[in-house]
């Protein structure tokens, strides 16, 4: 599955029978950057996973984007598959949707990881993240819509990985081509949301596990500041890993997938 990943990817990949789990991605990346987690979870889930509007292979955005305008796509997709709730699982970007999903009462539990909108209101934190993708920007391509040399590889996949050895190389390909197909980066950057983050929190009933990543060089876990001692909220960090540790180690991110939607077996 993740190795054909040459050409512009399809806007979505479905797998599996089961309870529902959609899979939101992070800036810049696609859906593919789930790697061998899809496989693992579609063993006995239905896993759905889309690219976002203005991604590589995903829809075109008929306005500017927006975090509200991403969350009602991911609506729509979940409208579109029937799905009144599923167990949603976001990384970065992607994170941040899921939770924006669960305070609308769509999720069954919410994993999120690494996730964008948990810093406080008006802090250096989002102008810092801001910097870090302006500055690296040019260097990756992004929004120049153009086929990602391997130069760019040897510098996009040490930002999502703490070991790029441990990427198969058609994933680390599939991620290193995909930012230079982004348009969204300006505008999300330009939305007001950004300043304050995610401020629902109090509104999701579903179990919600925070996951940060010990070596993550886009979001370190101190810019969490936000939700991860909230009550219901469950938060922890995964060592060994970076921002996006689907590439590294799928097995760890499956296993705690599993366990959330197993905790929201158990409460019923």
């Amino acid at each position: 599955m993740v190795q054909r990943v040459a050409a512009e990817p399809d806007p979505h990949f479905r797998a599996g029978r089961g309870e529902p789990v959609l899979l939101l991605h992070g800036l810049l990346l696609t859906w593919q950057s789930w790697g061998a987690v899809i496989d693992e979870l579609s063993g006995d889930h239905e896993v759905f996973a889309p690219t976002l509007p203005g991604h590589w292979g995903g829809p075109a955005v008929s306005g500017p984007a927006t975090f509200t305008a991403l969350a009602d796509f991911v609506a729509a997709v979940m409208d579109e598959n029937d799905w009144p709730t599923a167990h949603l699982v976001g990384n970065s970007l992607g994170g941040w949707l899921a939770l924006e999903l669960a305070a609308r009462g769509r999720a069954r539990s919410v994993v999120a990881i690494a996730p964008g909108g948990l810093w406080e209101a008006d802090v250096p934190a989002t102008q810092q993240l801001i910097r870090k993708y302006r500055a690296f920007g040019p260097v990756l391509g992004v929004g120049a819509g153009s086929s990602a040399p391997s130069m760019v590889r040897s510098l996009v996949i040490p930002l999502l990985a703490h070991r790029p050895a441990a990427v198969p190389h058609a994933l680390a390909t599939a991620c290193a081509a995909a930012p230079a197909h982004c348009h969204v980066v300006d505008d999300l950057a330009q939305d007001p949301t950004l300043a304050n983050g995610f401020t629902g929190l109090a509104e999701i009933q579903a179990p919600v596990t925070v996951l940060l990543c010990e070596h993550d060089r886009l979001l370190p876990p101190r810019f969490h500041g936000r939700g991860i001692a909230a009550p219901g909220v469950e938060s922890r960090t995964l060592p060994g890993v970076g921002h996006v540790p689907m590439l590294e180690a799928p097995d760890l991110v499956t296993a705690e997938i599993r366990t959330a939607i197993g905790r929201a077996a158990s409460h019923g």
